[in-house]
């Protein structure tokens, strides 16, 4: 609180005009989404309910710009290769924004540090529709992960980090969240090749939650 006080204090004492009132909005939300965080690993550590939180249509794509952009500095001075693809009409979703920017942003930041010494490092990310879902596709060219803490890891406080550099909590609260927004999220991944994750978000949060593997088939059959 202390930090959005005084970069509010700055938004107040800035000229739009001035190219640094930008750069404070950013800051500003960036906080912002700081405090719904902590929110949510009280509430995680908790094991209570997610309260209500504001709703609003936004689109996958706009997410992962900000996710970008917040990470553009880290991307470039490593040398990460990032490919995007998505078709031309991504719906916009009715979503917690600041909880799924969460997401990807977690994401992300794991394939990074995946890539810390791989040769080849890339990242790619794919946004398509899948019926009534949104798919999400975020695949790296990293280390990978065994096939036995592929079925752990999102198990909280199960990390393959070092100690002192990973709670745990990252992708058990990302499953959370995918889940309280009725989708699914998965993991492939393979020791020395890589790790993809996909995510089913509905287009319409009122539909029936409809299971990974029953959309698999499905595009099997087709």
């Amino acid at each position: 609180m202390g930090i959005l006080n005084f970069i509010q204090y700055c938004l107040k004492h800035t000229s739009k005009e001035d190219k640094r009132y930008s750069i404070l909005q950013d800051a500003e939300r960036e906080t912002n989404r700081c405090i719904d965080i902590i929110k949510d690993l009280l509430t995680f550590s908790r094991m209570e309910k997610e309260g209500p939180e504001a709703r609003q249509k936004e689109t996958c794509t706009v997410i992962f710009d900000r996710v970008f952009r917040l990470l553009s500095y880290r991307i470039e001075k490593e040398g990460i290769l990032v490919t995007r693809h998505s078709t031309e009409e991504i719906p916009s979703i009715w979503m917690k924004v600041n909880n799924i920017q969460q997401v990807f942003l977690n994401l992300i930041i794991n394939a990074l540090d995946a890539l810390r010494d791989s040769n080849r490092k890339e990242i790619h990310v794919d946004i398509q529709r899948e019926g009534e879902f949104v798919q999400v596709i975020v695949a790296d060219t990293g280390c990978g992960i065994s096939p036995e803490n592929v079925q752990r890891i999102f198990d909280p406080f199960f990390t393959t980090k070092p100690v002192g550099e990973g709670t745990g909590l990252g992708l058990s609260v990302c499953r959370s969240i995918i889940k309280e927004h009725g989708g699914e999220i998965t993991c492939e991944s393979r020791s020395g090749i890589g790790t993809k994750f996909r995510i089913l978000l509905p287009i319409d949060r009122r539909k029936e939650r409809i299971p990974w593997s029953t959309v698999l088939d499905k595009r099997r059959e087709e």
